[in-house]
């Protein structure tokens, strides 16, 4: 009954995309990614290792809770519903980089689908380099209204706690090549949505973007693993695809890509803007 539940939540994420944020396809610039308005605030209220109750954007109405009860249900929640997961924290809170425990907290949504997701990405990953990992940590979020994103960001969380300190180079890389595998496919007249693996390739002879990256990994992915390691990214990937929608919506992103410095989102993204915001 649990993993029904989960999976009919998964499902209305893939559907809805990130609650109250917009892919922002069309928008050029990170000036873009702002919010009228910040209905949540603070540091680390998502982080399950600094937090035991998390925030819920889709509580149950008096009348509903009432309703479960005489059914002999419960509210659902992220902690109820992933808890069966084994590495459910780092699904639902993926430390790409820093401390789990680290006082300060930058928050990266991401939009695979939106071209200048790796433009934000890159802003982030330059910030990072002047920033104490025993200070702050970087956690990252997925979300994408092409199917395909999701598997990038499974691996991700993969790589974050199976291959320590390697998280924050798949990134850049899987975002880079999303980008110039679209450039490619608009020169040859081919281009399409990224639905799965395949969709995702310039040539007939290219590897799909995660496949192609797991033997980059230190060490590399065994063949006799990469289909079990495959099909973790792809449910990792919709649990963290969940979690970007509380996100957004606790926090009133409008726009994807974002980033969230203690829980204040940035108007404009730049590697001094996130400096600065956490001074």
């Amino acid at each position: 009954m649990k993993r029904a539940l989960y999976g009919v939540l998964c499902l209305a994420v893939m559907l809805m995309g990130c609650g109250a944020a917009s892919n922002g396809s069309s928008d050029n610039g990170a000036d873009m990614v702002q919010a009228t308005a910040t209905p949540g605030s603070g540091t680390n209220a998502f982080n399950p290792y600094m937090t035991e109750k998390l925030p819920n954007t889709r509580q149950t109405t008096a009348e509903g809770q009432s309703m479960l009860g005489r059914l002999g249900g419960r509210a659902q929640s992220i902690e109820g519903e992933a808890a069966h997961r084994k590495n459910w924290r780092e699904e639902i809170y993926p430390v790409v980089f820093g401390e789990r425990n680290a006082p300060n907290e930058i928050l990266v949504v991401l939009n695979f689908s939106n071209p200048e997701s790796e433009n934000v990405w890159k802003q982030v990953v330059e910030a990072s380099k002047s920033i104490s990992p025993a200070q702050c940590k970087i956690v990252v979020y997925g979300q994408s209204s092409e199917n395909y994103g999701t598997d990038l960001m499974g691996l991700a969380i993969w790589i974050a706690h199976s291959r320590k300190g390697q998280a924050m180079p798949w990134l850049s890389y899987a975002l880079g090549r999303w980008n110039a595998v679209k450039a490619a496919q608009r020169s040859s007249g081919s281009e399409k949505k990224f639905t799965n693996e395949y969709d995702a390739t310039a040539t007939a002879q290219d590897l799909p973007i995660h496949y192609g990256y797991l033997s980059h990994l230190k060490p590399p992915v065994p063949a006799n693993q990469e289909l079990a390691v495959a099909k973790y990214c792809y449910d990792a990937g919709n649990v963290n695809m969940y979690q970007a929608m509380q996100v957004c919506q606790y926090y009133g992103v409008q726009k994807v890509p974002a980033v969230i410095v203690d829980g204040r989102v940035l108007g404009k993204v730049s590697a001094g803007s996130i400096l600065a915001a956490l001074k």
